[in-house]
This record gives C-alpha cells, sequence and structure tokens, in this order.
C-alpha cells in the first residue's frame, strides 16, 4: 500500500462519474493520455480489467464499479477535509456538491440552482440525487459526507444535523377543468367521493397529506400511486381523478395541462422544505456558499 498513489482513485472516479476519459481529462485539467496512462497503472495493481471498449468509448467493468463504490465515500471524504482548511472562490472552485433531495423538489430548485452556478460558480459542478427516497439513508449519506445538503419535506432529529427550514408551500387540489363533477372548490364528501392519484413519497413514514393535518382523515380511494408529481397531474389532466398538489407546481404546470385548482376543504399546514447538513461541516466555505445560493432559489 506504501506504493499506492491516491491520485489513481481519483481518476477512476472522474472517469466513471464522466463517462470517459476526454471529459474526465478536461475536468481534472489533465491530459487524456495521462488519464489513460493512470487507469493502466490501476489496472496493473488490481489484476484485473476495469474497462472494456464499446463502440467508440469505454464502459466500466463489474470490478471497476464495485471498487468505486468502495473508494468512493473515502476519498470524497479527504477531499472535502482538504477544501474545508481552504478558502472557496467560486470563480475558480471545479468542486462538485451533491444534493440528495425527494422527487418533485428538483423541478422547484435544480433550474434555478444550475443557472446560479453557471454565472457565478462556471467551473464546478451540481450533482441532483432523487433515488435515496428513505429517510434513514438520505441521515446517513450526511454523516459519511457522500452528500453535502439534503433537501425534504421534514428536519432530521439526530445528533449532529443541522435543519433550516427554507420554504413553504400551501396545498391545492387538481383536477381537470372540465371535470363532469367538481366546477367550484369541493367540499369533504366530494373529495373523499372521487378517486385519486397519490404520491409514493412519505413524510414520517406516512401519505404526505395526512402529516400536515392535526384531524384524522378519511381513507382516499386511490387509483393509482406515482413517485412523480408530474406524471401525476399528466393523469389527472386526461381521466377524474384528483391529485393534491403544491400551489407552486401549480402555477406552473396547471394552465399548460388545462388543470382547475381548488383550496383543501379541511385546515392543513403548508408543505414546508427543510435543507440538512452534517454540523462538522460548519466551517466548509464552499457548503456555505452553496446554502446561501440554495435560500436566494427558494426565495424566489
Amino acid at each position: 500500500m506504501s506504493q499506492v498513489d491516491l491520485n489513481l482513485f481519483r481518476v477512476l472516479d472522474a472517469v466513471i462519474r464522466y463517462g470517459g476519459v476526454t471529459t474526465a481529462a478536461e475536468m481534472m485539467e489533465m491530459t487524456p493520455s495521462a488519464i489513460s496512462q493512470a487507469i493502466s497503472r490501476l489496472t496493473t495493481l488490481v489484476g484485473e480489467p476495469l474497462f472494456v471498449r464499446q463502440g467508440r468509448g469505454i464502459t466500466p467493468t463489474a470490478r471497476a464499479l464495485s471498487l468505486h463504490h468502495e473508494i468512493m465515500v473515502p476519498l470524497h471524504d479527504m477531499e472535502r477535509s482538504l477544501q474545508r482548511t481552504d478558502l472557496f472562490d467560486p470563480q475558480t472552485s471545479r468542486r462538485t456538491f451533491r444534493i440528495a433531495g425527494v422527487p418533485d423538489i428538483d423541478i422547484f430548485f435544480l433550474p434555478e440552482l444550475n443557472n446560479l452556478l453557471q454565472t457565478q460558480a462556471p467551473n464546478c459542478q451540481l450533482e441532483w440525487n432523487t433515488q435515496v427516497q428513505d429517510e434513514a439513508l438520505r441521515q446517513n449519506s450526511l454523516y459519511l459526507h457522500s452528500v453535502d445538503l439534503v433537501l425534504a419535506t421534514k428536519p432530521m432529529a439526530e445528533q449532529g444535523i443541522e435543519n433550516e427550514q427554507i420554504m413553504s408551500q400551501a396545498l391545492r387540489i387538481a383536477c381537470r377543468k372540465d371535470h363532469p363533477r367538481i366546477r367550484q372548490a369541493p367540499d369533504m364528501a366530494t373529495f373523499f367521493y372521487e378517486k385519486h392519484v397519490v404520491l409514493q413519497t412519505r413524510r414520517l413514514d406516512s401519505l404526505l397529506l395526512n402529516t400536515l393535518t392535526k384531524a384524522p382523515l378519511p381513507p382516499r380511494q386511490i387509483a393509482y400511486e406515482s413517485d412523480s408529481l408530474l406524471t401525476a397531474l399528466h393523469l389527472v389532466s386526461r381521466t377524474d381523478w384528483l391529485c393534491v398538489a403544491s400551489q407552486w407546481h401549480m402555477e406552473k404546470l396547471g394552465q399548460a395541462l388545462d388543470l382547475a385548482s381548488y383550496p383543501l376543504p379541511w385546515l392543513s399546514e403548508d408543505c414546508p422544505v427543510y435543507m440538512s447538513w452534517h454540523k462538522s461541516s460548519g466551517q466548509d466555505t464552499g457548503l456555505n456558499w452553496l446554502k446561501d445560493q440554495v435560500r436566494a432559489v427558494s426565495s424566489f
């Protein structure tokens, strides 16, 4: 191990993350030849092929993916430890920021954050992961520093995690404008008589809508359960089903999908969005800069 160059693992990470030698070379400010030589050295060290030719590019082998999974977290952890000791200059930094978020929050934050990075931090990268939907896994990602921030609808109560509510949105009922039975804001009986599209995303181990009202709600007739609000609203626009969505989503998508928007027939809290991070990253100037950008976007 004393002969192992840790930069070889950085090259492996870059080639897999950016999907090829040329882009990895650009991001690491190396030549493609130097990247290829590093991969060859690591292949010799491992004793197995790490990439195979596919068309005009290369594809990682199962061994490369397994190795990448094993080294990714400690490698990123070391990089972040070094980054915390440096001043962050958004104009020159080549840092990759990683955010884990629940589905449908990305449509609100991601375009604006991407625009901010392009203008203020042109060499930085933003990776957004909505696949980590389990609350415990998102929390563990912060502990392991495999993500910088978590954006979700509930705070994390565990020790070592900081939370900040950055926005909240009122909930609205969505249905198609020519719905045969709903021409005005529905009452409780009408709402629960109809069939519904609901989101798979859970909050406090329950459907989101149920967690934002103090009084227990009758069960809804679930016609379809979706992992995407965009899919849910498209289905509502072509059926007699109902869906509950945020006011922001209705303002952005309601007109395009020819949807009517009505208030809930009971008192409900607005749906919050929290930004969470690990306390150990409090002195990370780059992460503090990113948090300011998220706060700016949430105020738009």
